[in-house]
C-alpha cells in the first residue's frame, strides 16, 4: 500500500474485500444447492417417468379387465339363459310325468279276480295282506310293519259307529310285540300313513283328542280278513303306483 493511502481507505478496502470473500462463498453455496435441485430434479423426472408407465401399465389392465367383466357378462347372461330354459324343460316334464301317472292309473284296474265267477275290486292295502311270501320281501321295513298291522285288524282295532279304529298307542304296542323292541313315533306315523294311503276310500287317518287313529270301514276289515287267507299275490303295478 502507497503512503499516500489513507487510513479511512484502506479500512474501506478491507471491508469490501471481506464482503467479496463473503459472496463468493455464499456462490459457492448457492452453486452447490442448485447442484443439489437440478440433481432432485432429474430424481422427479425419473420418478415422474416411472409413474407414467406405471400409469400405462395400469390403463392396460383396467382396460383388459374391463374386457373379462364384459365377457362373464355375456357368459352370465347365456349361463342364466340355458338354467331358465332347463327350468322350464324341467316343469314341462314334471308336468307330463304327473299326466301319464294319472292316465296310468286310470288305465290300471283295479279289479282283481278272486274266483272265475267273483271279481272283487282290492285296495292297495288288501293286495298287500294277499301278498306271498317272495312279493313280501320287496316290501320296506315300514309297509311290511303296516302290513302285519293290516292282517291282524280285526284283533288290534276297536269298534265304533264308523267302522272299526286303532291308534297310535296301540299300533305302538303291537309292534313292539312283533319287533321286540319299542318303536320310535317317526316308525308308528309311518305305519300309519300307510295304512291311510294303501286303504284308499277305506281308511282315513285322524287325530282326536290329541291322537292319531286310522279308521278302517266294516268292508275293509271283513275284505282284509279275506286277503289274509290268500297269501298268494305278487306285487301288481296298482301297488306299486300307490307306493310312488
Amino acid at each position: 500500500m502507497s503512503a499516500t493511502t489513507s487510513p479511512a481507505f484502506a479500512d474501506e478496502l478491507e471491508t469490501l474485500k471481506s464482503r467479496l470473500d463473503a459472496l463468493e462463498t455464499k456462490n459457492d453455496e448457492l452453486e452447490a444447492r442448485v447442484d443439489e435441485l437440478e440433481t432432485e430434479n432429474q430424481q422427479l423426472e425419473e420418478r415422474v417417468d416411472t409413474l407414467e408407465a406405471e400409469t400405462d401399465q395400469l390403463e392396460a389392465t383396467v382396460d383388459d379387465q374391463a374386457e373379462t367383466i364384459e365377457s362373464h357378462h355375456v357368459d352370465l347372461a347365456e349361463y342364466t339363459a340355458r338354467v331358465r330354459k332347463l327350468e322350464t324343460n324341467y316343469e314341462s316334464a314334471h308336468e307330463h310325468r304327473k299326466r301319464l301317472q294319472q292316465q296310468f292309473h286310470e288305465l290300471t284296474t283295479d279289479d282283481i279276480a278272486t274266483s272265475e265267477d267273483d271279481v272283487t275290486s282290492l285296495s292297495p292295502l288288501q293286495q298287500v295282506v294277499a301278498f306271498s311270501k317272495d312279493a313280501v320281501q320287496e316290501l320296506t321295513s315300514n309297509e311290511k310293519r303296516a302290513r302285519y298291522i293290516a292282517k291282524g285288524i280285526s284283533d288290534y282295532a276297536t269298534k265304533v259307529p264308523a267302522g272299526y279304529t286303532i291308534d297310535s298307542s296301540t299300533i305302538s304296542t303291537v309292534l313292539r310285540s312283533k319287533d321286540g323292541e319299542s318303536p320310535h313315533t317317526e316308525t308308528v306315523s309311518r305305519v300309519m300313513e300307510f295304512l291311510n294311503r294303501f286303504g284308499k276310500d277305506e281308511t282315513k287317518l285322524v287325530k282326536r283328542r290329541g291322537t292319531k287313529r286310522v279308521v278302517f270301514t266294516e268292508q275293509a276289515v271283513a275284505d282284509l280278513e279275506s286277503a289274509t287267507n290268500e297269501d298268494t299275490r305278487s306285487i301288481t303295478d296298482v301297488v306299486m303306483w300307490w307306493r310312488q
